[in-house]
């Protein structure tokens, strides 16, 4: 028995048993990606750019007529279920010149390039000194399935999160235009304006109102295509009724579905056999579990705020512990929206390793195991929620893993 734990301590402190690792999940995210048959996500932005350049005054007149008659979000691949603000469409521009099919395939290849940057910069700004957290960092990152999720469905979380990224690698040396590169990604979803909470004090002032003045200047010449007339229908008929859609799919699990589940008897819809089982709790409280929904966004908010203080205003910390905020304030959630909090994960984990905190890694990993595999494949889909939850709550909690940093 002596002999077989040696074994296994010699093995589990190589890391070239690390790398493998990393390697086997790196491989398995390329070749699943390239065999999907469909990517509908990507279909839309192909759509939505398409749109925007032949015809923006009416481009959202389809997703318009869908929530009006059936107030959920269209599933994906049509401009139905194309909701997004114009910077998105104009994003997606470069393959609008190309057929459709091949557009796809290339805008795939984009988002995953972007993800492979923003994990690159993230790598620089962390600068592993321990010998197993370069090659962790790199499994883990490949592990992720809300990764997976995104390059396979094509959609655009590789350049918001390189825009993340970029913005947290610049923060030290160039405050103003990290701030205009967090405005530029909000423009696109607005969770990244969040990482105003990291910044350091003196940067902080600038960095917002860079990322601020950036934010509103695109979002501004985004609309101007489509006129007063447009922009209006755009707010009133399809941002505003998008905003409150509550889309049944067990894919869909956000906070704010893992209490109106649990206790509020929202039904979701649960894979069975060839079809699906409408499954609702008989717990009944809507109310309690709408005002839970958002009593845990402002304490989310406000834990963020005290974390980055708590740490010193640590900015890799602090940004990466806003820009989580992403994943879990949102009342839509898909599984490839959990990526925003890939960042905290890969500095939490690489910290926990260089301090020799194996509580916390152990506990990082069992939270991991939480997103093993996809929201409709679990005995219940919020499983991905409680998951993410624990993690975010994790990352508060040992912000003294960055003071010194």
């Amino acid at each position: 028995m002596e002999r077989l734990r040696r074994a296994a301590v010699d093995l589990f402190t190589r890391p070239v048993f690390y790398w493998a690792l990393a390697a086997v999940f790196w491989i398995r995210v390329v070749v699943l990606t390239a065999l999907a048959p469909r990517r509908p996500d990507t279909e839309l932005l192909w759509e939505g750019a398409h749109a925007y350049l032949t015809d923006p005054a009416h481009m959202y007149d389809a997703a318009a007529a869908y929530l009006a008659r059936t107030h959920v979000i269209a599933p994906p691949g049509t401009l139905d279920s194309f909701v997004s603000p114009p910077p998105v469409a104009i994003l997606a521009i470069p393959i609008a010149f190309l057929p459709k099919s091949i557009g796809v395939e290339v805008w795939t290849a984009i988002d995953g390039a972007a993800l492979l940057a923003s994990l690159l910069l993230l790598y620089i700004v962390l600068a592993p000194r321990h010998r197993l957290a370069a090659p962790i960092f790199w499994l883990v990152a490949a592990y992720f399935p809300p990764l997976f999720a995104d390059i396979s469905a094509g959609q655009r979380g590789g350049v918001l999160l390189l825009g993340a990224a970029a913005s947290i690698w610049l923060e030290p040396n160039r405050a103003t235009l990290a701030g205009a590169v967090g405005g530029l990604v909000a423009s696109l979803k607005y969770y990244p304006a969040a990482m105003i909470i990291g910044p350091r004090p003196g940067h902080r002032v600038r960095y917002a109102m860079s990322l601020g003045a950036v934010l509103v200047l695109v979002t501004v010449i985004s609309f101007v295509p489509l006129g007063l007339g447009g922009t209006q229908h755009y707010y009133q008929q399809v941002l505003i009724p998008s905003l409150a859609s509550h889309n049944p799919d067990c894919a869909y699990d956000s906070v704010r579905t893992l209490f109106t589940r649990t206790i509020g008897g929202e039904t979701y819809l649960q894979p069975w056999g060839n079809g699906y089982l409408a499954v609702t709790s008989p717990i009944r409280l809507l109310g309690v579990a709408v005002f839970l929904s958002y009593l845990s966004a402002v304490l989310f908010a406000l834990g963020a705020i005290w974390a980055a203080w708590r740490s010193g205003w640590n900015p890799p910390y602090g940004m990466s512990i806003g820009f989580a905020l992403g994943a879990l304030i949102p009342n839509e959630v898909w599984p490839y929206q959990w990526l925003p909090l890939l960042p905290l994960i890969l500095l939490l984990g690489v910290r926990a390793i260089e301090r020799r905190r194996v509580v916390t890694l152990i506990l990082l990993g069992i939270f991991l195991l939480g997103f093993v595999r996809p929201p409709c494949d679990l005995f219940f889909p919020n499983l991905w929620t409680v998951a993410a939850i624990a993690i975010f709550v994790l990352g508060v909690w040992e912000n003294r893993l960055f003071r010194a940093s």
